[in-house]
């Protein structure tokens, strides 16, 4: 039975009938479940995605510009600080120049006289301009040619140091080669000696050399108090990629500092400032985590919405939806809890089940008159039988009446009692086996009376069949069909049963065969009977009986039952029915 042909009463102003199938075409859930999440998603998504873009941008950029303004601002100072740094060495830079230009300060030693006074003087101009200025730098005056060295140093430097600078002098000035025409000056550059790192500065003119070695640990005093307010790093560094370290904590990790480097303006030298970039954002980063936070928050209070949404409103939806489903796969007892919300849902899902109901007690209604049908056309065609094989009876002692037999006519009299006994007592649907074939025996005895014993029966029926139910009058129908179509007047009539349970694919039948040695069935006559569908009624048709046979099966068996018609191999038709066994009253939903 089709659902879609069903009506429910809808809860209307005026009670009027509604279609279900049009209800439930509108509501698909794998749509509208597909539809209502790609919705909700996008909802999420739209709010989500922009906020969470916005949160980190600022962020960001609130940082980027934070570490720009640091870096601006700690390279402004280290500028002015190493601009008065270069201001004290570009003063001895001078002096050292004057000196070096002004030859009557050095001319008899330049000459090669033994000239010990201007050694003297010498040393005392540098001590005189050492202590005038408190000048750290220690002066240097050197002639290659004679080896003449004069040093003279700020008391800052031990004497293993002494040592290492003038034998730095010496190989520095035999390794350079100046033009003799003009003053070379090389400028301050970083020099890293054994235990120290100095700026050192060296002059040239005719072959004689004026320098001066000033130690970075003194020149960059003043950097020490930026560099422990940073809480960073000073390196001191030159063109060639040689640093030294100069202040701060000397094992940063370089890799998370911000690095701020400053090249000296006039000489060839630089400094580095590394500072940590968790002290350079400082408090900031307190208030990216609480950006950070108040983001998370957000996200969580719009996904908790979307999850209450979905609960509150999308899932009561859905499962009327899925209950729908089940009603139109033929489930009727999709009831759904009433929800305590007591909102439009709530409503939604009580109308759902009052109508679900109306449609169950439809539906058995319909059933019911549908199965009173079904039992009136069984006893319709039950008495269709009845009568049919009344008048061949009656038909048969008529005969024997006429022809003086009154022996056969007590012993068909007799007989015919029993057979009509169990027509009458047999009302059910249903009989035993072995009910059925005393009947059939019966009948082939009222047809030997007629045949006079020209009719050989053979019965091998095993005794489990014999207890196995039948629908009344089965048997009987098709060995009286025998009589009626399959007679041959050249052979003594031949009769063969046999009946045995079999197992099915796990379930029981009873498997009949009946065969005789009559003319068998015509071509078009089994063309007819093989097809699985009854034939309509018509005037006139042969083989009503069988029509009749097939109907009632189908009635109770539905399409589990087998029904083959054939001819033997040696002559005669054969039938073979296969029925099974426990089985309830089908009704056909054709």
């Amino acid at each position: 039975m089709n659902f879609h042909n069903f009506f429910f009463l809808s809860k209307g102003k005026y009670g009027k009938i509604r279609p279900l199938e049009v209800f439930i075409k509108k509501h698909k859930s794998l749509f509208f479940k597909s539809a209502t999440k790609k919705r909700l998603l996008w909802v999420y998504l739209v709010t989500s995605i922009p906020l969470l873009v916005c949160i980190l941008l600022g962020s960001e950029y609130g940082k980027r510009l934070l570490r720009q303004q640091s870096i601006q601002y700690n390279h402004n100072t280290l500028s002015l600080q190493l601009a008065t740094v270069d201001t004290s060495l570009d003063h001895i830079s001078n002096y050292l120049a004057s000196f070096l230009l002004d030859e009557n300060n050095y001319h008899g030693l330049q000459s090669g006289e033994d000239a010990p006074d201007e050694q003297r003087a010498i040393l005392a101009d540098f001590t005189d301009y050492l202590d005038t200025y408190t000048s750290t730098a220690s002066l240097f005056f050197y002639i290659p040619d004679q080896d003449i060295l004069i040093f003279q140093s700020a008391n800052y430097d031990s004497y293993p140091e002494r040592m290492e600078m003038r034998q730095y002098i010496r190989q520095a000035c035999l390794s350079r080669t100046f033009p003799v025409t003009k003053p070379q000056i090389s400028g301050w550059t970083f020099l890293r000696m054994t235990q120290k790192s100095y700026l050192i500065d060296l002059m040239e003119y005719k072959n004689v050399y004026v320098g001066a070695f000033a130690s970075s640990e003194y020149v960059f005093e003043d950097f020490r108090d930026l560099t422990a307010s940073t809480h960073g790093a000073l390196i001191l560094s030159n063109q060639d990629a040689g640093e030294d370290f100069l202040y701060g904590a000397k094992e940063l990790d370089r890799s998370r500092c911000v690095k701020i480097p400053v090249d000296s303006a006039r000489n060839h030298y630089r400094i580095i400032l590394y500072i940590p970039t968790a002290y350079v954002l400082g408090a900031f980063s307190w208030f990216q985590y609480a950006i950070l936070i108040i983001a998370l928050v957000s996200f969580s209070f719009v996904t908790a919405m979307l999850i209450i949404t979905w609960r509150q409103m999308v899932s009561p939806v859905l499962r009327i939806i899925k209950a729908m489903e089940a009603v139109e796969q033929g489930d009727f007892d999709s009831h759904l809890p009433i929800p305590d919300t007591h909102d439009e849902f709530a409503e939604l899902t009580e109308t759902f089940n009052y109508m679900i109901g109306q449609i169950h007690d439809l539906k058995l209604q319909i059933y019911e008159e549908k199965l009173n049908q079904a039992y009136a056309e069984l006893q319709y065609l039950t008495l269709q039988i009845k009568p049919h094989f009344f008048l061949n009876c009656l038909n048969l002692i008529y005969s024997l009446g006429l022809s003086g037999r009154s022996e056969l006519v007590v012993d068909f009299s007799s007989t015919l009692m029993k057979y009509f006994r169990y027509l009458f007592k047999s009302s059910d649907s249903m009989v035993v086996l072995s009910e059925e074939l005393k009947h059939v025996q019966n009948y082939l005895h009222i047809q030997q009376i007629r045949f006079q014993n020209d009719l050989d029966t053979d019965f091998k029926i095993d005794p489990q069949a014999e207890k196995m139910q039948i629908p009344v009058l089965t048997l009987h129908t098709f060995v009286e069909n025998i009589f009626k179509h399959g007679c041959s007047d050249s052979a003594k009539m031949q009769i063969i049963i046999h009946a045995a349970p079999v197992i099915k694919d796990g379930k029981l039948y009873l498997s009949l065969c009946i065969e005789d040695n009559g003319i068998g069935f015509s071509k078009e006559s089994l063309e007819k009977l093989s097809k699985p569908e009854v034939p309509s009624q018509k005037t006139g048709e042969k083989h009503i009986g069988i029509r009749n046979v097939r109907q009632r099966l189908s009635y109770i068996y539905g399409s589990n039952y087998v029904l083959r018609f054939e001819n033997r191999s040696q002559g005669g038709a054969k039938i073979n029915l296969l029925l099974p066994q426990n089985g309830k009253f089908h009704v056909s939903s054709a």
